[in-house]
């Protein structure tokens, strides 16, 4: 049976490391996987997510099931985090449901979508996160691309405010909330209000990726274009990940929060997730959101994950700063300083991303995407002389 399974879907990333397992080269430098690392090349675990875990080890008293919908506590104090005092949420047309991270409520909520409008065409813009068009095609629905860049390098406004004169009305606009992977091009507020209205008025349904809160500008800054468009549009989905802003990576906490709207609309949308979560992965773990919950219990815990996110967006912002001086002379990175987050794409052709894994040990995905949280003190000039060898070729 299994013997006429079509060739599997290739993904990059995962080669990428395969590769860098197999290379025996001691001074590897990994730009690929996203996850944040520190100065020493770590991957951290944040103190205070390790008091809140010593906390749950010592009053925890059942390992029992959340539910479906998992635990609202966690729900509720991540929303207001993130959003608080949100109109709709006090309205009551607010729903929501814990996931397996940021990638569950995307799925969750493409699922919702086919089964509530099945000939939705999910509106996106290239480049992006490499799952993204698989997941729209794993549920049945029609994706359609635009260009998220425009010649500068920058948000591409204009394609995205004719993508949205051009669709119809019941489609979905999938947005990345802020850090935009892989481009680092974020939308203006301007651009995200004006988004919002026209994709109010003409009945579409926005779907954030909202994934990287904090590490651009703040939590409050990240979000404000996110927070413009639920200000105004009846109906939005919202998927958000603990994985970076917490440093949960393996502990998969999320939530999809979904805006409708009615109070009765919200109250069944959130019911029908729930029994569309049940035949996905019956209940979500609950270690990751037990401890986003703990720290967002505490006022001294949240004021420490806080000022610990604040140090972790100052080190990436000052590596993006740092790479756009780098001397190269036909490579251009003087827009990474501007952009926002961990991801940046570099213009390298294939020969050069090869050059720079070959001869400098160097491990950057095929489409020249960069993980600037993986550079440091101690492999930056490596890395810059290995640009600048490349950049001759």
């Amino acid at each position: 049976m299994f013997d006429r399974l079509p060739p599997a879907r290739t993904d990059s990333l995962m080669q990428l490391g395969l590769l860098m397992q197999a290379d025996p080269r001691a001074d590897k430098i990994d730009l690929g996987v996203g996850t944040y690392r520190d100065e020493r090349g770590a991957i951290p675990i944040m103190a205070a997510v390790k008091t809140a875990e010593q906390t749950i080890l010592n009053t925890q008293t059942s390992k029992g099931y959340v539910g479906p919908a998992g635990d609202r506590e966690f729900a509720l104090r991540l929303q207001d985090a993130t959003f608080p005092g949100l109109e709709a949420a006090a309205a009551g047309r607010l729903a929501w449901i814990q996931t397996p991270g940021g990638t569950g409520a995307l799925r969750l909520a493409l699922q919702l979508i086919a089964q509530a409008n099945p000939g939705a065409h999910v509106w996106i813009g290239t480049p992006t996160w490499p799952a993204h068009l698989p997941l729209i095609e794993a549920v049945g629905l029609k994706a359609q691309t635009y260009s998220h860049l425009d010649a500068d390098g920058a948000a591409n406004v204009e394609a995205l405010n004719a993508t949205l004169a051009q669709a119809q009305s019941g489609d979905v606009v999938l947005l990345h909330g802020c850090c935009h992977n892989p481009t680092g091009a974020d939308l203006s507020l301007d651009a995200w209000r004006e988004a919002a209205m026209v994709a109010a008025n003409r009945g579409l349904t926005p779907l954030i990726d909202l994934a990287y809160p904090g590490l651009g500008d703040g939590v409050e800054e990240d979000v404000a274009g996110v927070r413009a468009l639920l200000d105004v549009c009846e109906t939005a989905l919202v998927a958000l990940s603990c994985s970076k802003s917490f440093g949960l990576y393996r502990d998969r906490a999320g939530m999809l929060m979904m805006l409708s709207g009615s109070v009765a609309t919200a109250a069944n949308l959130g019911q029908t997730a729930a029994g569309q979560a049940r035949l996905l992965w019956s209940n979500p773990p609950d270690h990751g959101a037990a401890v986003v919950k703990a720290v967002l219990s505490s006022p001294e815990l949240t004021h420490q994950w806080r000022a610990e996110l604040d140090a972790m967006r100052v080190r990436v912002n000052a590596v993006r700063a740092r790479l756009s001086g780098i001397p190269l002379q036909r490579l251009d990175l003087s827009r990474l300083s501007q952009q926002r987050g961990m991801f940046a794409l570099l213009p390298l052709s294939g020969d050069q991303v090869l050059a720079l894994r070959e001869r400098h040990a160097v491990y950057v995905d095929a489409s020249g995407r960069i993980n600037v949280a993986g550079l440091n003190d101690s492999n930056f000039a490596r890395f810059a002389a290995g640009l600048a060898d490349v950049d001759l070729a």
